[in-house]
C-alpha cells in the first residue's frame, strides 16, 4: 500500500472514533473531555458528530470511488483548513491568548488532538 492510501485509512479511523464519540457519547465526552458539565453540552455536541460522520463516509467514498467520488485533495484541503484554524485556537487557549469559558486553564491534549489529523494530511500532500 502506498503512504497517501495509509493516511487515507487513518483519516477514515481517526475521523470515525471521534464522530461516534460525539454523536452517540457526546454528554460523556463534553464531560471529561471539555470539562462541560451542563446537560446542554451533551446536546450541542450531537451535531458535530454527525457532521463528523458525513465527512468519513466522504473519505470512505472517495478511497474507493464510490459514485464517481473523486475530490480527495478537495476534501483533505477543507479538513487541513479546519484543523489548522482548530490548532491556532486550542494553541492560544493553551498559551492563554484566548480566554476559557470557565477561567480554567486549558488542557495540552485539545491542542494536540487537531495537530494528529494535521500531520497526516500534510504527510499525504507532499507523498501524493
Amino acid at each position: 500500500m502506498s503512504i497517501p492510501v495509509l493516511c487515507h485509512a487513518f483519516l477514515i479511523l481517526f475521523g470515525g472514533f471521534f464522530a461516534i464519540q460525539l454523536a452517540f457519547n457526546s454528554q460523556k465526552f463534553a464531560e471529561s473531555s471539555l470539562r462541560m458539565d451542563s446537560p446542554q453540552a451533551g446536546y450541542a455536541l450531537k451535531p458535530a458528530g454527525f457532521i463528523m460522520c458525513g465527512v468519513v463516509l466522504m473519505l470512505i467514498a472517495t478511497l474507493f470511488g464510490i459514485g464517481g467520488f473523486t475530490g480527495t485533495k478537495e476534501l483533505l484541503a477543507v479538513m487541513a483548513v479546519f484543523c489548522t484554524m482548530s490548532v491556532i485556537f486550542n494553541g492560544g487557549q493553551v498559551l492563554k491568548v484566548f480566554p476559557t469559558f470557565d477561567g480554567a486553564d486549558h488542557d495540552v491534549k485539545n491542542a494536540i488532538r487537531p495537530l494528529i489529523p494535521l500531520v497526516v494530511i500534510i504527510i499525504y500532500f507532499v507523498t501524493s
